[in-house]
């Protein structure tokens, strides 16, 4: 009786962490760190001896891979005295605010923010995805994320929780994006 029970849990913690593990290697996942891995990408770009930049349209490129012709994104302002989000529409107008940031901000470090409940014992914690089929096909995604970036002419730091919604069509592109960030908050050394 004793080895059955130990048996059954065995076998329960592993069918556990084998559900776990599909979780992390869902599609979703895949998706929202590609997304990520292309944004954070944006400034692995370099300016040559004689001024200039190399790289910065093949990472721009890469990036619109991601969206399709159409795509709706609704994007933090660039500017300062702006208040509330920027609605831009198409994607050669994505593509300007992709080059914006690009040629704007470094040390770019958007990454999925980690959950863990209770005294699991586990530091790590799981990077959520929420994810849905839409009724119009494709899929849609939505995790929490934290970015922090520098700006390019100054380096001065930022750092601000937020969070992204995507929704991608049955071509598997992106047709609606909405990155919020709030509370953004400049880090200064002690």
């Amino acid at each position: 009786m004793r080895q059955l029970i130990i048996s059954t849990l065995i076998l329960l913690l592993g069918a556990i962490e084998l559900q776990a593990q599909a979780a992390a290697d869902s599609p979703e996942q895949k998706l929202a760190e590609e997304w990520l891995k292309q944004l954070n990408a944006l400034d692995d770009w370099y300016l040559s001896v004689d001024g200039k930049e190399e790289g910065v349209e093949q990472l721009v490129n890469s990036m619109m891979e991601l969206y399709a012709p159409d795509v709706l994104a609704e994007v933090p302002p660039h500017d300062k005295d702006q208040i509330g989000p920027v609605m831009i529409r198409g994607k050669e107008n994505v593509r300007k605010w992709v080059e914006r940031i690009a040629k704007t901000q470094v040390r770019l470090n958007y990454i999925l923010k980690r959950q863990t409940e209770g005294p699991t014992g586990e530091y790590e914690g799981w990077r959520l995805i929420y994810s849905t089929k839409l009724p119009w096909g494709g899929t849609g995604i939505a995790f929490q994320i934290i970015g922090v970036w520098s700006l390019r002419e100054d380096r001065r730091r930022f750092m601000a929780p937020g969070a992204v919604f995507i929704q991608y069509g049955p071509d598997g592109k992106i047709h609606r994006i909405r990155l919020l960030l709030a509370e953004i908050d400049e880090i200064k050394p002690l």
